[in-house]
């Protein structure tokens, strides 16, 4: 494996990365690591042109760098989702591709938590008006009783299920919806099965979700489904921006329907500082943070060397990301 060359590349507008864990892995197996901002398609593809793996964080790799990348092996994801890469073309080009699916679950699971915490007892309202000098405990808006309240999650992935089970210890009830996971499965986790979508919104005090972010799940939470919620509800996205139509949201809000809303995940990030939604005090934000903690920091860092250094022995890497196709790659025990 020696001489072998791993590129890590990262888009713009997040938090420049330190790299050294991934470093030290790769160059006790022999690799070389180099990394690069891309601001591009067009330069994620200079960047990955020689690669023999990638580890992506954020850089969108289109078909231009999939077709530049012909001595890739694999590209490692850093995170859970992967909507920014065309998985069956690079199965096509003989290039697998992992994510680290398992390096976050108890802090996204805590976020969200948090999150729901924070609309439930009106802490961020309270915290403003408490500076301003306003010593009032109505400063909250509408403040609601956990215990008794009903918990809707969207997806029944491993996020899901932890928070599922945290949020039964503070007392909610739990109710989920999944088609791709067996109604069985829930059952044994003590969650009520939804039958659908829309019994999950119409019948539960909070909403949070927990999907990746697919054609079929893209403003999910629009106009129309936001209208099935119970009136005085709260959603909570700790998965991808997209999933929310943000201004059906913001004028659900404005009206009163729903009681509040807590984001991780905007459809463009880093936020557009003119987005309506700001200006609302039933909104929490936070800068898309739920995946981090230094462990989990850690943890994703030392899992995606490792799923490289899988690639370039000639074995599959951990959480390859299954296609149509099946995994058929030539380089695969070499």
């Amino acid at each position: 494996m020696t001489g072998r060359l791993v590129v890590g590349v990262e888009g713009p507008g997040t938090p420049s990365r330190d790299w050294s864990i991934e470093r030290d892995r790769l160059d006790a197996a022999g690799a070389t690591l180099m990394t690069s901002i891309c601001a591009s398609e067009e330069e994620a593809a200079a960047a990955l042109r020689d690669a023999d793996a990638g580890l992506v964080h954020t850089s969108p790799i289109t078909e231009l760098t999939l077709d530049v990348a012909s001595k890739c092996r694999a590209l490692i994801l850093g995170g859970v989702g992967y909507e920014h890469v065309d998985v069956e073309l690079a199965a096509e080009r003989g290039i697998a591709v992992a994510n680290v699916p398992d390096y976050c679950v108890e802090e996204v699971s805590d976020h969200a938590l948090a999150l729901l915490l924070a609309l439930a007892r009106g802490l961020i309202p309270l915290d403003m008006s408490s500076r301003r000098g306003e010593w009032d405990h109505s400063g909250g808006g509408r403040l609601t009783r956990i215990r008794g309240c009903r918990l809707g999650v969207y997806g029944f992935g491993r996020i899901a299920r932890r928070l599922a089970d945290k949020a039964r210890g503070i007392g909610l009830a739990v109710m989920a919806f999944d088609p791709y996971v067996d109604r069985s499965e829930m059952e044994d986790a003590s969650v009520m099965p939804a039958e659908s979508l829309a019994q999950l919104l119409s019948c539960s005090d909070f909403v949070s979700l927990h999907t990746h972010q697919t054609p079929e799940t893209e403003n999910v939470i629009n106009a129309d489904s936001i209208r099935l919620m119970k009136p005085g509800s709260r959603i909570v996205n700790v998965s991808r921006g997209a999933l929310v139509e943000e201004r059906a949201l913001y004028e659900a809000l404005r009206s009163g329907h729903l009681a509040g809303a807590a984001l991780d995940v905007m459809a463009v990030e880093p936020f557009d500082m003119r987005s309506p939604l700001l200006g609302l005090d039933n909104l929490v934000v936070t800068p898309h943070a739920a995946w981090y903690s230094e462990q989990s920091g850690r943890e994703l860092s030392r899992k995606m060397a490792g799923a490289a250094i899988q690639a370039l022995r000639g074995e599959l890497p951990d959480h390859t990301i299954v296609t149509q196709a099946g995994p058929r790659f030539s380089w695969l025990d070499t």
